[in-house]
């Protein structure tokens, strides 16, 4: 078995470090190319093409998950909480509750200057919001592990370990982008982004953030937008043949 002195011993770690950081480097550049193409050739699109092509990219992203753990994320400092999941559960309640509360409000009294008491009952009391919010859950948690364990572990290997907040900005700006050409979902995406990312990075645990994700977007669609998710994404099952 070959032996290294202790003089070499940087040298190697440091070799192995900028391999990685290359193979990171290589593979988030060609990423980056396909994304920016499929986000310009296909600017409006249905949306069940988006959930199908995160399911391809999670299937790819699975394939690795033991490389990304050992090799990616074990190389970076462990989660800075001794009850990781207790603890981000609750960050991520503190902010997500009262948020869902407010965009819930605002839709209330818009629908009640537009058409009174029956108009809020029908936007914001509706009791498929539960069935699209579970529904919401699994699509929010395939986005997470996409951007949090994926994109921010690499980019994490790629910038320096003393400096993650470039890593987590770019990755909250990387989940920002894909909301295109929707603005305004962009923004509101722009500032969760960001701080999903943070809270990951600081406990390592994606299904709290999942459901903040679903909680958030299904209050802000039915609150804010004014949209019936359930009876878009039925249209939009229709346009593909589902039903």
């Amino acid at each position: 078995m070959p032996s290294h002195s202790p003089a070499r011993i940087p040298s190697l770690v440091k070799t192995v470090c900028t391999t990685v950081r290359q193979k990171v480097a290589l593979e988030l550049g060609i990423l980056a190319l396909l994304a920016t193409a499929f986000l310009f050739l296909f600017p409006h699109r249905n949306p069940w093409l988006d959930i199908i092509l995160a399911g391809f990219a999670l299937l790819c992203i699975l394939a690795t998950a033991r490389y990304t753990k050992n090799v990616i994320w074990a190389a970076l400092p462990p989660p800075k909480s001794q009850h990781p999941f207790k603890d981000c559960l609750t960050v991520t309640l503190w902010i997500t509750l009262p948020i869902v509360l407010i965009f819930f409000l605002i839709g209330g009294i818009v629908a009640y200057h537009n058409a009174g008491w029956p108009a809020v009952v029908e936007r914001i009391f509706d009791w498929k919001i539960l069935v699209v919010f579970i529904a919401y859950t699994g699509w929010a948690l395939i986005q997470q592990t996409l951007f949090q364990f994926y994109l921010l572990g690499r980019l994490l290997a790629l910038f320096p370990k003393t400096q993650p907040v470039w890593s987590i900005l770019i990755t909250g700006l990387g989940f920002s982008l894909v909301h295109l050409p929707d603005i305004w979902t962009a923004l509101v995406t722009a500032i969760a982004g960001p701080i999903w990312t943070l809270i990951y990075y600081r406990y390592r645990r994606l299904l709290p953030l999942a459901v903040s994700h679903a909680a958030l977007g299904t209050a802000f669609y039915y609150g804010i937008c004014g949209h019936n998710l359930a009876e878009e994404w039925k249209s939009a099952a229709l346009m593909l043949g589902f039903q």
